[in-house]
């Protein structure tokens, strides 16, 4: 179990700031490794990623830049060279970094494919420059550099078993947890050991108001904001946090340029576990106290998920995992026991698992919402003592049953899922 030091630790490391879609940044931030290492002209970039990385980078927007998918995050990496700025490296693209973006793909001199062997996060990168020949990979998390060679030198290697060791090491600690344990060491800690997860609703926040003033997406969020909008949703609760979820990951899916605080390595994630908590805080009218804690355990539920269900799943654990742990969050700031905390993780299972992920795209603000919305309904039946049967399809006794569940959906169920989304993508170049 963890300790209350530890907790924090991890959810230090859990919680950073993301600028654009994650996925297109890990290209990036692997190419501007591998750029950084020479001066010379680049004639060339060669890119393998594992499949969740491909789908997820087809269609995501790319901060600052008019141009989607991973070719353009691969050049613009490989031009910034600034890997130190980690997932928010693309703040610093310029006009002039943009045209040689353009006129490096324009060549078609950036090739990306999918290396097949690679079930986890894996992102190689190769630049060829009239001199040198530079390979990165980034391989586990979006930012975990394990292999960097220039000219057949080997310039810097991680051990991959001891590489992240302490983060690794946290999170096993997590994975034998209950929810209510989560529960328990979150309510150890004070308000001023948490307040640092604030910075996360004030970074979030400003990313949902994004497109108050201006169309962005499909009008996904304008749709909501617009008369018709009103006349059919009424300015309730369930009604803002549809609103700040969706407006939100529209923007920052359609390469809104501001950053975006993250939660288990994603930016969506982060909108999708801490604007729903924040809004439901608000009108509950807690204390701050008891805001802060409801986001550790929102974040630390979160990061728990994943753990089981893995990155880059075939199911999207935005909605599978986030939501539910958004639901958890809620329950909790309703005043719900430890048993009624389980209740909202049963309920949250028999309700999205199953929902695919078919890459990052505007479109996933359709779904953020469509889980957030769950995640109160969810959290509400629970503390109403209202939970789905133990009998119901993958329903389970306990939360974290459920959650396994969960996670056998997410991985052996659908194993041929990924193959087919991505050829169906793909018919459609």
């Amino acid at each position: 179990m963890l300790k209350k030091e530890e907790m924090i630790t991890l959810l230090k490391n859990d919680v950073v700031p993301a600028l654009g879609c994650t996925e297109p940044v890990c290209v990036a931030l692997c190419a501007a490794n591998a750029g950084k290492m020479t001066e010379n002209k680049i004639r060339s970039i060669e890119v393998e990623v594992n499949a969740g990385i491909y789908k997820n980078g087809m269609s995501a927007g790319i901060p600052d830049c008019d141009y989607v998918g991973l070719p353009y995050a691969a050049a613009l990496g490989a031009y910034l060279k600034n890997p130190e700025k980690g997932l928010e490296l693309l703040e610093d693209i310029t006009p002039e970094i943009l045209e040689q973006m353009k006129e490096l793909c324009g060549m078609a001199a950036v090739s990306v494919k999918i290396k097949e062997q690679e079930q986890g996060l894996y992102v190689k990168c190769k630049i060829k420059t009239e001199a040198d020949m530079i390979t990165s990979v980034i391989r586990g998390t979006h930012t975990n550099l394990v292999y960097l060679e220039k000219n057949g030198k080997i310039i810097y290697e991680k051990n991959q078993e001891n590489g992240q060791a302490s983060d690794n090491a946290l999170i096993e600690a997590l994975k034998q947890m209950t929810i209510a344990q989560i529960r328990q060491v979150a309510d150890t800690a004070s308000e001023e050991e948490l307040h640092f997860l604030m910075d996360g609703v004030e970074m979030n926040e400003r990313l949902a108001a994004y497109s108050e003033d201006k169309k962005v997406g499909v009008g996904i969020a304008d749709t909501l904001r617009s008369e018709k909008g009103s006349e059919v949703l009424k300015n309730d609760l369930l009604t803002r946090i549809m609103l700040k979820v969706s407006s939100a990951a529209e923007s920052r899916l359609d390469g809104c340029p501001l950053p975006t605080m993250s939660s288990s390595g994603a930016g969506t994630k982060g909108l999708v576990v801490i604007l729903p908590v924040s809004e439901a805080a608000d009108a509950l009218e807690v204390s701050m106290e008891k805001k802060v804690r409801a986001l550790a355990i929102a974040h630390l539920v979160n990061r728990y998920i994943n753990a089981y269900i893995g990155k880059l799943s075939p199911m999207c654990s935005c909605v599978m995992a986030s939501s539910t742990a958004a639901s958890v969050g809620i329950a909790y700031l309703l005043g719900g026991s430890d048993e009624q905390l389980g209740y909202a993780v049963r309920n949250m299972s028999g309700t999205v698992t199953g929902m695919i992920c078919d890459g990052g795209k505007v479109g996933c603000a359709m779904k953020v919402a469509t889980g957030s919305s769950a995640a109160l309904l969810c959290a509400l039946t629970a503390v109403h003592d209202a939970p789905l049967r133990v009998s119901d399809g993958i329903c389970a006794e306990t939360p974290e049953d459920c959650i396994r569940h969960m996670a056998q959906i997410g991985n052996q169920g659908v194993a041929q899922t990924d193959k087919e989304i991505i050829h169906i993508m793909e018919q459609k170049k």
